[in-house]
């Protein structure tokens, strides 16, 4: 039997062992394993265009941002007030059932800061991304524009 470690970046083996190092990229203020986005594209595309606006293809990268943006802010507002479990009302509070966060991965991010997922937390964070997406929206056609860019988060 081989025995194999995981590590960062690149491959190396020996006859005794074999060493798979996986690349390990920087996301806002999270290290994970690959650039996996936090937001289902295909809902947020589909709230623009609900909008009466199309969508450019940065969009999805700025709303990513912020939803990162208010993960690194609930955690630091839960661990201020001395609790490990993240509630609404650390993310900005509302509730919204729009799917537009990739639960998944937003619980992943709290678990890797030793944060727990209060029932409520997935809600808000939704309302927090859809809050983003109706903001982004209103301010493409405040400049005249039918598209959505990733300056408008």
């Amino acid at each position: 039997m081989i025995p194999v470690i995981f590590g960062l970046g690149g491959a190396i083996s020996t006859p005794q062992t074999v060493v798979l190092l996986a690349p390990t990229f920087k996301i806002g203020f999270l290290f994970a394993k690959s650039a996996m986005s936090m937001v289902y594209n295909s809902k947020m595309k589909e709230a623009i265009k609900a909008g009466g606006c199309n969508t450019a293809g940065d969009a999805s990268g700025a709303l990513n941002a912020a939803v990162e943006a208010a993960v690194a802010t609930a955690v630091a507002r839960c661990g201020a007030n001395g609790r490990k479990t993240i509630r609404a009302h650390d993310i900005g509070g509302g509730s919204s059932s729009s799917g537009m966060v990739v639960a998944s991965r937003v619980k992943e991010a709290f678990k890797s800061h030793g944060c727990n997922t209060g029932g409520d937390a997935m809600g808000a964070m939704n309302a927090l991304a859809a809050a983003a997406v109706d903001g982004a929206v209103s301010r493409a056609k405040a400049n005249g524009r039918k598209t959505v860019r990733a300056s408008d988060f």
